[in-house]
């Protein structure tokens, strides 16, 4: 049997060609299908989530951005307060707010099945398409999450203002004294919830082998057991939807309550035998409408008019 083109040209998924579904329909073999384990999404279950009733929503947010006077502080968003004495009369102050709008983008993929293949397939096909569905929408939206551009999907973090980029102490390396100094670029406040390590997975050769300034090893305590992926007290996440090593961004240390998911429409799949009726193939597509972006528009500025801090803070480039 031929594969039935589609009409982009494309083979939909069918029952003779085992790349294309074949293998799934044995005549008597197993009911479980080997799949490779994906990672589990780095921002969402940290980040704070906005429902959207509409396209578009604006999320008003404190001003922390603006450098303040030396004897002020940003993260009060331009309330001030000044000892007085007795019967002066006061100074009034404000605080500074903004908009971020959140404008719903639309993530989305379409395939195409044998009817065939479905009746016949020993694994449980459609509950399978709407699992490889999900994760499929998850890992995308999480890359854009990360490193999106903002243009026609969310803004990632890497392409942010507000993330903080701190030099590497050597080329290649991940060393212990980076760690400690991104930590203290982190902003305060940050919540073992909402704060991760989160490291492309050529970094995680030189955080196993971290060793301190007398070369003592730091991280593993041994070589045979499971390593607690856990770096100052905050969860480590290894992920693929980073830069490779030596890059910025190989490193991340996020505090991701301060990003903005708006969730206009979860994920959707429907499924349609009426598409390519004549070719005896199913339809199924599956859509999300999501936007993310970070609500701080730069670092924040410290009371002494030079240090900055951010809840996201990378390693440069070596």
């Amino acid at each position: 049997m031929i594969p039935l083109p589609t009409s982009d040209g494309k083979s939909a998924l069918n029952t003779s060609v085992g790349t294309q579904g074949g293998y799934l329909v044995p005549t008597e073999f197993t009911d479980k299908l080997l799949q490779t384990a994906s990672e589990k999404s780095v921002v969402r279950p940290r980040a704070t989530l906005i429902p959207m009733a509409s396209r578009a929503v604006q999320v008003p947010c404190l001003d922390s951005t603006t450098v303040p006077a030396s004897s002020d502080s940003a993260f009060l968003g331009g309330i001030v307060a000044r000892w007085t004495e007795e019967s002066v009369t006061f100074n009034e102050t404000e605080p500074v707010f903004r908009q971020v709008e959140l404008v719903a983008h639309e993530l989305s993929g379409y395939s195409r099945v044998s009817n065939s293949l479905l009746e016949d397939s020993a694994i449980g096909l459609e509950q399978l398409l709407i699992t490889l569905f999900g994760r499929a929408i998850a890992w995308h939206e999480d890359h854009a999450f990360l490193r999106g551009d903002g243009v026609g999907k969310p803004l990632g973090i890497l392409n942010s203002n507000a993330l903080i980029s701190v030099a590497r102490s050597a080329a290649s390396a991940f060393a212990l004294e980076d760690a400690a100094t991104m930590l203290a670029r982190l902003m305060p406040g940050w919540a073992p919830s909402s704060t991760v390590w989160a490291m492309h997975p050529t970094v995680a050769g030189e955080l196993f082998q971290m060793t301190s300034s007398g070369s003592s090893a730091i991280y593993l305590d041994n070589a045979r057991d499971k390593p607690a992926m856990v770096l100052f007290g905050i969860p480590v996440v290894i992920t693929e939807k980073l830069p490779a090593l030596n890059t910025l961004g190989d490193v991340l240390l996020l505090d991701l309550h301060h990003y903005l998911i708006g969730d206009r429409r979860e994920v959707e799949i429907a499924f349609s035998e009426h598409v390519a009726f004549t070719s005896n193939q199913g339809a199924w597509r599956f859509v999300a409408r999501v936007d993310g972006q970070p609500w701080l528009r730069s670092p924040i500025t410290l009371n002494d008019g030079s240090s900055t801090l951010s809840p996201f803070v990378g390693l440069a480039a070596g």
